[in-house]
């Protein structure tokens, strides 16, 4: 069976344990045995992080420390996918957590209706999916440009990439700006890319 790490945290605002929670059950039915907490030590025990298949950090505004970055990352590269959205971008604050991501954040607007573009409709995260409207923040982000786009939209003229995949060592990555509140996050579109971003990240 595959097995998932949930790690919940951060910023109260985007109800990270409301969202773990729904996650883990969405993670369930689809068959992943699913481990959720709010400790970082987690990271550091290694017998237990190697077992897992996929992290999925749920936490916002950013935590600096080399000693569980460093475990991080090296867990990513032995093949370990990472799978993560909205706040998750910046989870750890540090230059290294930008490369693992590939992008970093510098600010936002207040939640407000924009089309999400599907840009690679034949990858397995995207495929099937239509463009469709999101109530959502603007994330303006800085963007490794060796990142797959699977979906951008347009804000004011310039083209924002809203969810991508990448590699980083053995361990494959996936981010989406999507959503602020809960309740965009589990709209059909927006969860099913989430879920499908997770699994296509679980090593395999």
């Amino acid at each position: 069976m595959k097995k998932a790490l949930l790690i919940w945290g951060g910023w109260d605002g985007h109800k990270p344990k409301e969202v773990a929670d729904r996650i883990s059950f969405e993670l369930e039915k689809r068959n992943y045995e699913v481990t959720k907490t709010s400790h970082l030590g987690c990271i550091l025990n290694e017998d237990e992080l190697y077992t897992y298949d996929v992290i999925v950090p749920i936490w916002s505004c950013g935590i600096k420390s080399d000693i569980y970055l460093n475990e991080l990352a090296d867990a990513i590269k032995s093949g370990i996918g990472l799978a993560t959205f909205h706040g998750g971008i910046n989870w750890f604050d540090q230059e290294e957590y930008y490369r693992i991501i590939g992008g970093f954040y510098l600010h936002d607007t207040k939640c407000q209706s924009y089309e999400v573009m599907i840009t690679n409709k034949e990858h397995i995260i995207t495929k099937g999916r239509s463009n469709f409207e999101i109530y959502n923040e603007k994330y303006f982000l800085q963007v490794d440009p060796t990142n797959d786009i699977l979906a951008s939209a347009n804000f004011s003229g310039t083209e924002m990439p809203i969810a991508w995949t990448r590699s980083y060592g053995k361990g494959q990555v996936f981010y989406t700006t999507l959503a602020h509140q809960p309740e965009d996050l589990f709209s059909n579109n927006s969860l099913t890319i989430l879920l499908n971003g997770i699994e296509w990240c679980t090593r395999k």
